[in-house]
């Protein structure tokens, strides 16, 4: 298949998830960090991130996964071409893992049985649109033209021995790597372990794959999850989907996981020391009472 035509099967699937707790109380339930202006166009990260996301894949095309407290404000933020349809809401907060697979329900129902799902986060930094979106395309690539059932993330090249970040261990040094291992926030000393043995990239939190390929790992790794997708009445049902992330549930379980490494300019901007990092490269004033960031002007 060429890079074109994978890229015409591919469906964008951001998930605007989060309570805002890591941040509060700049950020909160009502009001995730996905919604906050961090960069120096002043538009929230979630725009920011339909923006970068819109260079590869049309808005009829983009799947927004949120609860539907945020209603609002994802509509506000949205294109209109993607307004119709496109948005599914969470009766209520049930971590990564069940709102990534009721997107893929969706589009298995509603859209294309064989689409590639690109999934990401609206609430990361990222000032280097062209790194990554470069990454997406090889990672979209490697999946479509797969003869086998495989599903891709990213994993950017450490900047520093973080213990903000998790970390995935790759075999092999081509730009595309089988995942030997995932490991989710380590100590100092063992991030400066990783950082030395250079098989470890930061986890982007970026997943690809075919609708498929997720489907056959919930019903192999998550049954509990697939089961429930099957309900009649998701809404109803959605409230007993467990807690649990799509790392915790299928890719630490998987043996089909590859990684696309890059090494772009990233944050998830998890902690007040990488949020004030971020407003000072894009020249960003704010208010700070003691440690943490109140306000951003």
């Amino acid at each position: 298949m060429s890079r074109k035509k994978a890229v015409c099967r591919t469906y964008a699937v951001i998930l605007v998830g989060g309570k805002g707790k890591r941040l509060r109380p700049l950020s909160k339930a009502s009001r995730p960090k996905a919604f906050l202006s961090v960069t120096g166009d002043r538009k929230t990260m979630f725009r920011n991130t339909l923006g970068r996301i819109g260079k590869l894949i049309p808005p009829e095309r983009i799947i927004v996964v949120a609860n539907r407290a945020h209603s609002a404000l994802v509509r506000k933020d949205l294109p209109k071409a993607a307004r119709r349809g496109n948005i599914i809401l969470e009766p209520v907060s049930r971590n990564t893992a069940p709102a990534i697979a009721l997107a893929a329900a969706y589009l298995l129902a509603r859209k294309d049985k064989d689409a590639v799902m690109l999934v990401l986060p609206a609430d990361h930094y990222v000032p280097d649109r062209a790194g990554e979106l470069k990454a997406l395309k090889s990672g979209i690539d490697f999946v479509a033209n797969n003869n086998d059932d495989v599903i891709a993330i990213v994993g950017l090249r450490p900047r520093s021995a973080s213990t903000e970040y998790g970390y995935v261990e790759v075999a092999g040094s081509g730009r595309i790597a089988k995942v030997m291992r995932f490991t989710e926030k380590p100590d100092r000393g063992l991030a400066v372990k990783y950082i030395a043995d250079g098989r470890h990239l930061w986890n982007a939190g970026i997943f690809i794959f075919k609708t498929k390929t997720l489907m056959g790992a919930l019903k192999k790794y998550a049954p509990k999850i697939f089961q429930i997708l099957q309900s009649k009445d998701i809404n109803k049902s959605y409230r007993q989907m467990p807690d649990i992330s799509i790392d915790y549930a299928v890719m630490e379980k998987a043996d089909n996981v590859y990684c696309v490494k890059s090494s772009y300019e990233w944050s998830d901007l998890g902690s007040f020391d990488s949020l004030e990092k971020a407003l000072k490269a894009e020249s960003r004033r704010f208010i700070k009472k003691g440690e943490k960031i109140i306000k951003i002007l």
